[in-house]
């Protein structure tokens, strides 16, 4: 996040937005873009909003969606989402249609604190890449040095948004070698393109809870910068559930990463005690 963006975080407001649309892109995933207010504040790649999905006598808590894209048009504020259906929620959300209201708390939540001055390697865990798309679209968009992608899923079918990314720069790996390198993505950039490593890029990460631990490990072992985005409940997204609490290494306190996350520096992490490393 440079300075600006820092300057120009808003507070989060609870506002009605509207289904504009949805899409089943493989069984059982979605893209779903909203309408929100046209003076909804700007949301930035790491960030997050909070849905109550279904009605409130079917779920006492909101639920929280990584942002793919933001933009903002004549009349409106778009924003997209990616999301898979595991439960009650995300079914009841997967019968959205367009014009549906939906309950919207947000912008919440920390974004990827670029450093200017370092390429960029992006490190994606299966749905984790959605903010990761958003983050790669503003770093091309600025010019920044190089920008690479690697793209862990475990098998092909998962393999989501490629579209998005040029092929020059993608590293892509499955754990079932249906696609790409077959392994981790964390194995796939040591063993498969160590060179992505030389000019000493910052790691943002983005993936389920294995990942994040793995490419903290990775980066610490080089000596590289590394931020993650934590993946948690966030059942109030205001801190005051404490339910989303992280240790922390040399800290006495904990963490609440729906406030203070999800995008964090790796290295601040106690994972050896994170409950589900």
């Amino acid at each position: 996040m440079t300075t600006e963006a820092a300057a120009t975080m808003a507070d989060p407001r609870i506002v009605s937005a509207r289904v504009r649309t949805q899409t089943e892109t493989h069984p059982g995933m979605h893209r779903l873009e909203l309408d929100l207010p046209l003076d909804y504040p700007e949301m930035f790649p790491g960030q997050y909003l909070n849905l109550r999905a279904g009605s409130p006598l079917e779920t006492v808590f909101r639920r929280p969606f990584g942002v793919v894209g933001f933009r903002r048009e004549a009349e409106t504020s778009v924003v997209e989402l990616y999301y898979a259906v595991v439960g009650r929620g995300t079914e009841a959300m997967a019968r959205w249609r367009p014009g549906d209201a939906v309950d919207c708390l947000g912008p919440l939540g920390t974004t990827y604190a670029v450093d200017p001055d370092r390429p960029a390697l992006l490190v994606a865990g299966g749905r984790g890449a959605a903010p990761l798309f958003f983050l790669h679209e503003q770093l091309a968009a600025d010019h920044r040095p190089p920008v690479r992608f690697a793209f862990g899923v475990r098998t092909r079918e998962l393999l989501f948004g490629m579209e998005r990314l040029p092929g020059e720069n993608l590293l892509v790996a499955s754990d079932d070698g249906t696609v790409g390198f077959h392994g981790t993505v964390i194995s796939a950039l040591a063993e498969q393109r160590p060179e992505r490593l030389a000019d000493e890029p910052v790691l943002y990460v983005c993936g389920p809870e294995a990942l994040l631990a793995a490419a903290a490990a990775f980066a610490a072992d080089r000596g590289l910068s590394c931020q993650v985005s934590l993946e948690g409940v966030y059942g109030c997204g205001l801190g005051l559930c404490r339910g989303c609490a992280v240790p922390l290494k040399g800290e006495d306190r904990y963490l609440m990463q729906c406030i203070e996350g999800p995008v964090v520096d790796a290295a601040r992490v106690d994972w050896e005690r994170m409950p589900h490393a």
